[in-house]
């Protein structure tokens, strides 16, 4: 896959994430049939943490972080990729829906693209700064 048909399918998955307002709508919309997503992180304290497989595990990591936290702040800062891969970093921020703290980190996030279709993508961010904001006082 030459590097700007990543780019392009990126760029496909966040257009419609922009016309339906999530971007599970767009990943499941380009997702691989057994499509991993993984986040980094102790589960017990992040429950989004981890590997979850298939469309059903997809919609059910969306479902649990969102449930979990609330994004205000999203800025791409850089985004490139090679050969299969994309790799975007993000400075993100928000609050813990459940007690209110707030959590800043940036994210890099390494999309894996096979055949036209989403197959891995894995998040990498300040996991302590999460666990600290999800623990609470």
């Amino acid at each position: 896959m030459a590097d700007s048909e990543g780019l392009r399918l990126l760029a496909e998955i966040y257009a419609v994430r922009d016309r339906t307002g999530t971007l599970m709508d767009g990943v499941l919309a380009h997702a691989a049939d057994d499509i991993e997503w993984w986040a980094a992180g102790p589960p017990g304290v992040l429950p989004w943490a981890g590997s979850f497989r298939g469309r059903e595990g997809v919609a059910r990591w969306f479902q649990v972080l969102n449930g979990s936290l609330e994004y205000d702040r999203w800025d791409p800062v850089e985004t490139f990729a090679a050969a299969d891969h994309v790799v975007e970093i993000v400075r993100a921020g928000g609050r813990v829906r459940s007690n209110g703290r707030r959590y800043e980190s940036d994210i890099v996030r390494v999309w894996t693209f096979r055949g036209g279709k989403l197959v891995r993508v894995r998040s990498f961010y300040d996991t302590a700064a999460y666990a600290a904001a999800m623990r609470g006082p």
